[in-house]
This record gives structure tokens, C-alpha cells and sequence, in this order.
């Protein structure tokens, strides 16, 4: 990223808590990292849909990263609930 686009990518995410629905954990550690190198506040991390839906119970996330494509679950009716 440029110097300005990454500043203002980071100022927006700057606190931001963040869901990451990813059945790869090397991919799920990859993206937590450059959240935290962003400044996000809160990441939590769920391999599978259950995961995902146990974490929301307790918590609401400002964005979240979703996989398409979770071992056969489809990540696009998770986003249909998160909107």
C-alpha cells in the first residue's frame, strides 16, 4: 500500500473489532496478523460456521472477514445474518 492509503486504511480500522471466519490457520493467522499491524482492537478467529455464531453470541464485531468456502459450508449465509 501507498503511504497515504495505508495511513488511511489504518486510521479507519484504528480499535476496529473483527470477526475472521477462515478454515485455513495458517491464512486466519496471516489475516489476524495485518489486522493487529492495522491497529484493529479485538480479532477473534473461527474455523467454521459454529465457531463463528458461538463467537457472535457474546460479541459484535465492527467487520468481519469471511471465507466463501468453509469446508463446505458457504461463509455467504453467515454475511446474510451479519447484515
Amino acid at each position: 500500500m501507498s503511504g497515504s492509503l495505508a495511513e488511511d486504511a489504518q486510521a479507519k480500522l484504528e480499535g476496529s473489532n473483527v470477526l475472521v471466519v477462515e478454515d485455513e490457520s495458517m491464512i486466519a493467522m496471516l489475516i489476524e496478523e495485518m489486522l493487529l499491524d492495522l491497529g484493529c482492537g479485538s480479532i477473534w478467529l473461527a474455523s467454521n460456521m459454529e465457531e463463528a455464531q458461538a463467537i457472535l453470541k457474546d460479541n459484535r464485531p465492527h467487520l468481519a472477514v469471511l471465507d466463501v468456502n468453509l469446508g463446505g459450508d458457504s461463509g455467504y449465509r453467515l454475511a446474510g445474518e451479519l447484515a
